[in-house]
């Protein structure tokens, strides 16, 4: 069963996960449906434009339909009512032909701004600090079209963060290096060495030398030589002698930066409103965590900010005082209204 006091425990030893905590805490961590949501990066992509031009960039799809987010009582309620809400919004809306659709943009650092930041953009358990870089539309993706068979589009699907067009180079940080290595090794595991040429995930052209052996194998490149090099037209490989010319190294601090959380708190949350929201999912999850373990969770969290902090340790005294009755009274009103249709907007369109 989940732990809140294994959670705080780890947290207290290990703060790194408290960032994504504070977001998972928010009303951020409730959003209503999969269409409603903008969905970040993790890693810093290093980019080549056709001049040799260097730049740091965060592939960022932010939604169209507009932000919209889930309170505790609504989200347990639906969850009671309707598990798979999320899927049948998403597929619904498809089928209806109200395709939903993302903005897709690049948040961009040059090489001179890089050298003036004062925190590690490549940091993975951070966002990048507001009015830092600037950002540049590039496309849309859109989803228009229902999936026919799960097992062969969604689950004999393979992807590689090693899959890299000509002028983006893999971001230099450790987590990516490690997954380029693990992620196409799990693949052949689990869908064999062939596992580039299943449908799902064959590319419209192929030119490879890295053919035969376990089914499937498609065409299999017909007659062209299975060599290199060779006389006969086979595909020659690509290799761009001019870029880069300089490979970046990243040296990481081992100091935990809570800076980050503090930049959330205060500026990425809006409103009062909102911040005593994520005071009171705190205070919740701290409820059944010993004293000792609670100390430590409250100084941290007072690191990050003293307000914080000293609200969360308001709420927890308030929420130990409530009586269990109480709660499930709240969520069984929240339930009547969702029978009702009342509790998220166009909510009966998105069930008919």
């Amino acid at each position: 069963m989940f732990d809140n006091i294994a959670l705080w425990d780890f947290i207290n030893h290990r703060p790194e996960p408290l960032h994504t905590f504070l977001w998972l805490f928010s009303d951020y961590g409730l959003p209503d449906g999969y269409r409603k949501i903008n969905y970040f990066p993790v890693h810093v992509y290093e980019l080549y434009n056709k001049k040799g031009e260097k730049f740091f960039a965060k592939f960022t799809f932010r939604t169209e339909q507009g932000l919209y987010n889930l309170t505790n009582a609504q989200a347990s309620a639906i969850g009671i009512e309707d598990p798979n809400y999320f899927n049948r919004d998403l597929y619904n809306s498809i089928a209806a032909g109200n395709y939903p659709f993302w903005k897709l943009e690049l948040d961009i650092l040059t090489k001179h701004e890089l050298d003036k930041l004062d925190y590690d953009p490549f940091d993975v358990t951070r966002v990048w600090k507001r009015r830092t870089y600037h950002t540049v539309t590039v496309g849309r993706l859109v989803m228009n079209k229902l999936v026919d068979n799960n097992f062969k589009d969604n689950e004999q699907s393979a992807f590689s963060p090693e899959n890299l067009v000509s002028g983006i180079l893999g971001p230099s940080d450790v987590v990516f290096k490690a997954r380029k290595l693990f992620y196409p090794d799990t693949q052949t595991y689990r869908l064999g060495v062939n596992n580039a040429n299943i449908i799902v995930n064959a590319p419209l052209y192929d030119t490879t030398y890295s053919r035969d052996g376990m089914p499937p194998v498609l065409d299999n490149m017909k007659d062209v030589p299975n060599y290199y090099p060779n006389s006969f037209n086979g595909p020659i490989p690509y290799v761009d002698e001019s870029r880069p010319t300089e490979r970046l190294e990243i040296l990481h601090r081992n100091a935990v930066d809570l800076q980050p959380l503090a930049e959330f708190y205060n500026e990425i949350v809006e409103s009062d409103a909102h911040r005593q929201r994520i005071i009171e999912n705190f205070a919740t999850s701290l409820v059944p965590v010993p004293l000792d373990v609670e100390k430590k969770a409250l100084r941290l969290l007072t690191l990050v900010d003293i307000d914080l902090g000293r609200r969360v340790r308001v709420a927890l005294a308030a929420a130990r005082n409530v009586v269990p009755e109480k709660r499930l009274n709240e969520l069984a009103q929240c339930i009547a209204n969702v029978n009702q249709n009342n509790i998220v907007n166009n909510f009966k369109n998105k069930y008919t």
